[in-house]
């Protein structure tokens, strides 16, 4: 008798330890998909953050670019303004030489002592040798040689700034690429998490066949299966034709892309919409655009979503089971017609109901 009671007593505890374990495990495995969850938004805003980046570089790139050109077309109105006005000056000695024949030595010595551009402007004012055109040829050249050069030293400085600013949207985005590298190695340790969490379940679930339990609550906690397990196998919510797909659309009457979060199963109006899972009906309501709408809760933080409903069977706090009849399919004003509107979510992220569902 002591043996057997022993044996007993044997049994109910290691059934107590792994029902601790595979609780302590679910809990991990809630945490670990947290935190996926957490690290993919994170890595999404930081994928927008690179692709924004890359963006204005490729922009800098462009203005850059057009302001090179601008300087070397600059360089070349220098360079031409430059030849110009040495042919000026050419033209202007060849005049100094017919002076030189036709006026005497002195007079030439006079206008070659000249010391600089200046002296010989006056020298040639006060002699009224050179014509005033000549003169007004030499000022423009020169005034425009200041402004090109002026011009010039603008745009150098504007590509400097351009320079340091890319250099700037470089540095960050290397910063961020490095964030992702630490976020993405972080996302496959939560996997792996994850793998050795859900291997851990399946192998306390194993241990646990070899022992009499007659706990019936500790036999749904070993057994039972979560919604996550159930991904490709619930059963349809209603008895109809996916009329809108889960995802990105094109809006018929708009030139913009819309995104759809569920999907919407047209069917005769008054047909039966059931619950795709055990749960606890979370909410009932009206919500604008969607109608009389429930929300079921079927644990590890999984929703599913029903909406353009009518004949609500259930109420707020039911225990509900999975094929559980709770509305029935009324009009939606945005499809315009009978249907359903079909939402699963984790936490608050969207999930395609038809890669969770069978049949649809």
């Amino acid at each position: 008798m002591i043996i057997l009671l022993s044996a007993s007593s044997q049994a109910e505890s290691e059934v107590k330890t792994l029902a601790q374990d595979f609780e302590k495990t679910r809990q991990s495995l809630e945490k670990a998909e947290l935190k996926q969850r957490q690290v993919l938004s994170a890595l999404y805003q930081l994928n927008k953050k690179i692709k924004r980046s890359v963006t204005e570089r490729g922009k800098l790139s462009q203005q850059k670019s057009l302001l090179e050109v601008n300087i070397n077309s600059l360089s070349e109105k220098v360079q031409d303004l430059d030849q110009k006005s040495g042919s000026q000056k050419a033209l202007l000695a060849e005049r100094l030489r017919a002076i030189y024949k036709l006026g005497g030595a002195s007079l030439a010595r006079f206008l070659v002592s000249s010391s600089n551009s200046a002296t010989l402007e006056r020298n040639l004012k006060v002699l009224g040798i050179v014509a005033s055109r000549d003169l007004e040829l030499i000022k423009a050249y020169r005034q425009d040689l200041k402004e090109l050069e002026r011009q010039k030293r603008t745009l150098a400085l504007r590509l400097e700034g351009l320079n340091e600013v890319e250099q700037k949207i470089a540095k960050q985005e290397s910063g961020l690429r490095r964030e992702q590298g630490l976020k993405s190695k972080l996302l496959d340790g939560i996997r792996k998490s994850k793998l050795f969490a859900l291997n851990k379940i399946q192998d306390l679930r194993e241990k646990s066949m070899k022992i009499n339990i007659d706990d019936a609550g500790v036999f749904d906690l070993l057994f039972k299966p979560s919604f996550a397990d159930q991904k490709g196998a619930l059963p349809k919510p209603l008895d109809g034709t996916v009329q809108r797909r889960f995802g990105l659309m094109k809006d018929e009457n708009h030139p913009y892309t819309l995104t759809h979060k569920g999907i919407f199963i047209s069917a005769a109006k008054g047909s039966p919409i059931k619950s795709v899972f055990d749960g606890r009906v979370s909410y009932v309501g009206l919500l604008p655009g969607f109608g009389t709408t429930l929300i079921v809760d079927h644990g590890d933080h999984y929703y599913s979503v029903y909406a353009h409903a009518e004949e609500v069977k259930v109420q707020l706090g039911d225990e509900i089971a999975q094929a559980q009849v709770i509305a029935n399919v009324g009009h939606s004003v945005q499809e315009a017609t009978p249907g359903l509107y079909f939402e699963i979510r984790h936490f608050s992220e969207p999930y395609d109901p038809q890669q969770w569902t069978k049949g649809l």
